[in-house]
């Protein structure tokens, strides 16, 4: 029993000690302090930062903690604060419109566990200076130096600011009185020129979706060349130096496309040969272009025509291509430009469009893209020892129903097999 009478005694002066409280006046909250990285700014006289501008910040709390930050840009008085939890960002300081230089006031104040603010929130003026926009045509995203109805354009745009500074890109064209408006996030264009007017126009599709935009360039000229002028602005109104291209637009005036592809010095006795049978077929008029360019060596295949837009483009050609409802190409040779047809002429033939190819046939590998487009599944091989195939004197034809749609034959005795 001796054993446990300190423990007791202890424990009784505790409780008696808790029950009697603490003693004294509670604290009111004290705010807390804001102060900046940098204290302040000091730049030789005549140099200014970039508007674009990263500013941090810390705050302090004596009987609390910091539970964010609220801050303005410009004049607090009458300002709506912004709050945030970050000790730092990122901003593209105002400048008015049409001015190049702005001294910008920002402001931050930090608010703790109680809800109260600093109530003298530090300042730091940014001297800072515009930059004008850059802008430049993309590499390989310009017409060639002919079109039809259809061109597009790609540009890349950016800010010595930082882009969020961007505002709008603007083009016109051959007329730079009248400018056109375009989303500064819209860096990808195609003109689809009306011709069939005694005034022809262009109207604009953003991307590679071809989406409309609503926006209709006037002033085109067909059977002419015609310049596109591009430039951006930021959001301070400064504006980039003028980019151009000018290349040389073909009135449409068939629905037939006749496409060259024919290589080599007979060519053009080649194509002529051909117009004339079609005019003896009564197809007077055809649109005319000339795709002949590259050589095809060692049986590869000829780099794609430089006659057409790039082979990137692909949903530009076939836009283009898909403005005509017939199309006579001509060759000479399996591994020029027909081997990107199955590319470039979806929309033609999802249009219901219809083609006439002459190229002369000859031994292909099975995995050419050829194969995938013209209408015969293979080149068949030739029996051992033959050179040729030929049907023997006294052999036996007999005809198979088994094959859909095949193709007409016509039997010329003792006449070899050609192409005109």
């Amino acid at each position: 029993m001796k054993s446990i009478i300190p423990l007791f005694l202890v424990s009784l002066l505790w409780i008696t000690a808790c029950d009697t409280g603490l003693q004294g006046d509670f604290l009111e909250n004290r705010p807390p302090k804001t102060f900046f990285t940098i204290s302040e700014i000091n730049l030789p006289e005549g140099e200014r930062l970039v508007s674009q501008i990263t500013i941090s910040w810390w705050g302090d709390d004596p009987d609390g903690y910091v539970v964010g930050f609220e801050f303005v840009i410009g004049d607090t008085t009458g300002a709506d604060w912004v709050f945030t939890t970050r000790n730092d960002s990122t901003f593209v300081l105002p400048i008015p419109q049409g001015e190049m230089d702005a001294n910008v006031r920002f402001t931050v104040r930090a608010i703790d566990n109680e809800g109260a603010r600093d109530p003298e929130p530090p300042s730091l003026v940014f001297p800072i200076r515009n930059s004008p926009p850059e802008i430049a045509f993309a590499r390989f995203q310009t017409p060639p130096d002919t079109t039809y109805r259809v061109a597009s354009f790609g540009w890349e745009v950016s800010d010595p600011d930082g882009d969020a500074n961007l505002n709008r890109v603007e083009i016109a064209i051959n007329d730079t009185t009248q400018w056109f408006a375009v989303p500064v996030e819209n860096d990808f264009i195609t003109l689809r020129i009306d011709d069939s007017g005694a005034s022809p126009d262009a109207a604009v599709l953003f991307g590679r979706a071809l989406s409309a935009s609503g926006i209709t360039l006037p002033g085109v000229v067909t059977d002419a060349e015609n310049t596109l002028y591009v430039r951006a602005f930021d959001n301070a109104e400064a504006v980039s130096r003028v980019i151009s291209h000018t290349w040389y637009v073909k009135q449409q005036r068939s629905r037939i496309l006749f496409l060259h592809d024919y290589e080599g010095s007979d060519g053009a006795a080649r194509v002529n040969l051909h117009l004339e049978l079609l005019r003896q077929a009564g197809i007077t008029t055809v649109d005319y272009w000339n795709i002949s360019d590259g050589i095809a060596i060692g049986g590869t295949r000829v780099p794609f025509t430089n006659a057409f837009p790039d082979r990137s483009l692909a949903p530009t050609i076939n836009l283009m291509l898909a403005e005509w409802d017939h199309i006579y190409w001509l060759s000479n040779n399996l591994d020029r430009n027909i081997g990107y047809a199955i590319e470039t002429t979806l929309r033609f033939f999802e249009n219901g469009g219809t083609m006439f190819i002459n190229i002369p046939t000859k031994r292909i590998p099975d995995d050419s893209p050829v194969l995938e487009f013209l209408p015969f599944e293979r080149m068949e091989t030739l029996p051992p020892g033959q050179q040729s195939f030929f049907i023997a004197n006294g052999s036996e034809v007999i005809a198979s129903e088994t094959i859909a749609d095949p193709p007409r034959l016509v039997f010329r005795r003792n006449q070899l097999a050609s192409v005109p």
